[in-house]
């Protein structure tokens, strides 16, 4: 609750003080929210204030005030409270709310049977460095852009930028709950993917002005895809990438919002909501650029005059608010292009089944999501037919080429193209479910309403607008039914693609109680020496005590090194032990579970043989030892 309470509060006072209302206003203040801490995180940072509920609300406020005084001013000219937009009629709000039931109970589904409750530790490669990031957050109050180098950069921290929005939200919740750090991210999982997936879907359509009936059948389909959102869950664990692709669907409804009804006012919220895409994570500046080209021809080809004299000066404003407002984490991607660009996962497949895997969303399961790809399918050809809808058809069409090139294609040029999602097909392949939600929504729809259209044509008396409306909402069940009875909502088959991931032996309950243990003897800025390949780079995040190495397979700097490839030289090696001295550790663990079958640093070898180290606490899968710093080579 506090969750919710916390991802929505704070949008929904700025999107109404600025006019939104109904599901507009209900479906994208959680990107707002997001949007306000983007921004706020690096501002806090640089006034010297620490990071946590005083100050974001303090923030908060500040930005509210502002865009009340600036409502206000323009109110004298005339400006009406609210940015109207015809309503959908009773029996159609009351259709989404109830698909959007159904697809919140879907993804509850998924991840009850993929973990062992919302406790669970997700141990994918990315997990644990997130953990660590929320939890460092909340406690130093630090939200700078660069405040997580001690993670990805610990020889170098300043030098290390990621973007942390995502991160700082999650540490106001640790802040305001006490609760443990795989909890935290679990229940932003659970609700990005149960709430904020299915809104995002429904707030596209609204601003669109497409029916409730459209609107609901994507909803109620949103969370049963595979690639998106729950692969991102099962191997890396992106839970800031996920977050981020939950915002991009709201951010395009409030551009068209704003642009079909010229609301420049609106300007303000698709400012604060493109800067927290950029935010969360910087891939997010790409997959807005390739959808709002998309879009942005569309308009142009379709009345080109209108383009040139209404569109062209908004867009140019849009793209100046954004840049602004998010230059800090901007400038700080620009320190990362290097990284990405040089990254280049090995093709793994043909182009021919890769364009099949990505056509039939097979997302490497045994079986493709045939039912789910036959809606899709069926949805883009409509789309391409209906101008409303054309251009995000487009965008089906890039991703699924970007996703091919990534994963069967290792020639330059397709590294290039897709290094900005560091050549990771499962982050295309997520993207594309984007304009796939909308397409396999089409067809939901268009089935229904032709159904309703043959029934009325041979029963005159259905042909009332009440008893048509009826009818087509019978109908819409019966498709939801046959829907899920096929496919239960591919539920068992989404979960099992997790359940590795939250049964793991990398972090198994032995060490998990081991690291309870060692938080009652590790001081504040003492760091503990582990193996960057096994679970104690969990140790912050689960207990507090700072690791040497916070990431898995994480690149070490020169001091850290060596101590992967010497620690067990200490008491003989003047280099290692000046350098356990200058870094002061105090302490070595480790562990029995790897990470995808890789074995210990050759540094923490041998040590129970080693008389300079006091065992301290042991089970058969966690082993912990104090040094002593007298045995240390002078």
């Amino acid at each position: 609750m506090v969750t919710i309470v916390l991802l929505w509060g704070p949008g929904l006072a700025l999107a109404a003080v600025l006019g939104l209302r109904g599901w507009l206003l209900a479906a994208t203040a959680p990107a707002v929210t997001m949007g306000v801490v983007a921004i706020g995180a690096p501002v806090v940072s640089g006034v010297g204030v620490g990071w946590g509920l005083g100050s974001f609300l303090a923030w908060t406020a500040f930005v509210l005030v502002l865009a009340g005084v600036g409502l206000l001013l323009l109110r004298r000219r005339g400006l009406a409270w609210s940015v109207p937009q015809e309503r959908w009629s009773s029996t159609g709000t009351l259709t989404v709310v109830a698909a959007l039931a159904v697809a919140a109970v879907v993804a509850a589904q998924v991840v009850s049977a993929a973990t062992n409750g919302l406790g669970t530790v997700p141990q994918g490669w990315d997990a644990a460095f997130h953990g660590n990031a929320i939890r460092y957050i909340a406690e130093s109050g630090k939200s700078g852009n660069f405040a997580l180098g001690w993670i990805e950069r610990s020889e170098n921290p300043p030098a290390a930028f990621y973007p942390n929005a995502y991160h700082c939200f999650e540490a106001l919740v640790y802040q305001l709950t006490g609760a443990s750090i795989p909890h935290i991210l679990n229940t932003g999982m659970l609700i990005n993917s149960a709430l904020v997936v299915p809104l995002g879907a429904v707030a596209l359509i609204r601003a669109a002005g497409g029916s409730a009936g459209f609107a609901a059948a994507s909803a109620l389909v949103s969370t049963t895809f595979a690639n998106y959102p729950w692969d991102l869950y099962q191997w890396g664990q992106l839970f800031p990438y996920a977050a981020g692709l939950a915002m991009i669907l709201p951010f395009f409804a409030l551009v068209i919002r704003w642009m079909e009804s010229g609301k420049d006012r609106l300007v303000v919220l698709v400012a604060v909501v493109g800067a927290g895409l950029i935010g969360v994570h910087s891939s997010m500046a790409f997959i807005a650029a390739i959808i709002g080209l998309a879009y942005a021809v569309q308009r142009a080809v379709t009345d080109p005059r209108q383009w040139v004299r209404h569109d062209l000066p908004r867009l140019g404003a849009m793209a100046v608010g954004i840049g602004v407002l998010s230059i800090s984490y901007l400038l700080g991607a620009t320190t990362m292009a290097g990284r990405t660009s040089a990254y280049d996962w090995p093709a793994v497949t043909t182009p021919s089944r890769a364009l099949g895997d990505g056509v039939l969303l097979g997302s490497d399961a045994q079986w493709p999501q045939w039912l789910l790809a036959g809606l899709v399918l069926v949805g883009l050809y409509l789309m391409v037919r209906n101008v409303v809808w054309r251009w995000l058809a487009a965008c089906y069409v890039i991703f699924l080429v970007l996703f091919v090139a990534s994963s069967a294609i290792d020639f330059p040029w397709a590294t290039a193209v897709t290094s900005p999602w560091w050549n990771d097909r499962f982050r295309l392949a997520a993207a594309l479910i984007l304009p796939a939600t909308i397409a396999a929504g089409f067809t939901l729809q268009a089935v229904a309403r032709r159904v309703q259209g043959w029934t009325s044509a041979l029963v005159p008396q259905l042909r009332s607008r009440r008893v048509a409306t009826v009818v087509l909402g019978v109908v819409g069940l019966l498709l939801a039914y046959g829907y899920f009875g096929q496919s239960s909502g591919y539920v068992e088959r989404n979960a099992e693609r997790m359940r590795w991931t939250f049964h793991s032996p990398v972090l198994s309950p032995l060490e998990y109680e081991g690291m309870r243990e060692m938080s009652k003897h590790v001081k504040p800025g003492e760091l503990v020496m582990n193996d960057q390949f096994d679970g104690s780079v969990w140790s912050y995040a689960l207990s507090g005590a700072w690791p040497v190495n916070g990431h898995y397979g994480n690149t070490p700097g020169p001091p850290r090194k060596l101590l992967d490839e010497r620690f067990n030289q200490f008491a003989v090696d003047p280099q290692v032990a000046k350098t356990i001295r200058d870094l002061n550790v105090k302490y070595v663990v480790t562990e029995e579970g790897f990470m995808a079958g890789l074995g210990r640093v050759k540094g923490l070898t041998g040590l129970d043989e080693l008389p300079g180290l006091k065992l301290l606490y042991s089970n058969k899968d966690f082993q912990f030892y104090e040094i002593d710093w007298t045995t240390l080579a002078s």
